[in-house]
């Protein structure tokens, strides 16, 4: 699989099984450091609404591939938390690296200077008002992660739990209830 026939199925028409039909396809062909490599690339030879169309999609068939084989991500678990999850700036992305990495800290022990940046990038995502809900959700539940390892998470962690509670939707109010909720009176 080449980089253009990648890009090719990542910005081709969606369809009901998209994303495990992709992850199937690139796991067949040996291509998930490919997939990985676009995902994380700024792909600046693509005009933007390709670019933005094959970096969410990518981001979600790489969660797909980590979920259903977490085995196959995990030669990038490195890179992934040192640079490309703080640097991914595409706000649909951002939902599926949140996700993964939420998980990935379950896994995964990065280096503490990783962890650190980690969480300081959760921490901008969960707060900004102007994030999508889910990545906000997802940014915390990387912080409750982070809570016992890094000192500033563990100092702030009612904080930023009042600040989701302020205008909180639904999602995030059950979130609250559910998981915040026991590690915040802990």
């Amino acid at each position: 699989m080449t980089r253009e026939e990648l890009t090719g199925m990542l910005s081709a028409p969606f369809y009901s099984d998209f994303a495990d039909t992709v992850a199937r396809r690139v796991r067949e062909a040996g291509a998930v450091g490919l997939l990985y490599a676009v995902v994380t690339s700024p792909l600046g030879e693509l005009p933007k609404p390709v670019r933005h169309k094959v970096l969410f999609r990518g981001a979600y068939v790489l969660e797909k591939i980590y979920f259903g084989a977490p085995e196959s991500f995990m030669p990038y678990a490195g890179s992934f938390c040192r640079t490309d999850f703080p640097a991914c700036s595409d706000a649909s992305a951002r939902r599926h690296f949140a996700k993964i990495m939420a998980d990935l800290l379950g896994r995964y022990t990065p280096e503490p200077a990783c962890l650190e940046r980690i969480a300081e990038t959760a921490a901008q995502w969960a707060v900004d008002p102007a994030v999508k809900v889910a990545v906000r959700i997802w940014a915390v539940e990387i912080l409750k992660h982070c809570r016992r390892r890094v000192d500033w998470v563990a100092e702030a962690w009612e904080d930023i739990v009042e600040t989701m509670a302020h205008d909180a939707t639904p999602g995030i109010e059950s979130r609250m209830r559910t998981s915040w909720k026991a590690v915040r009176n802990s």
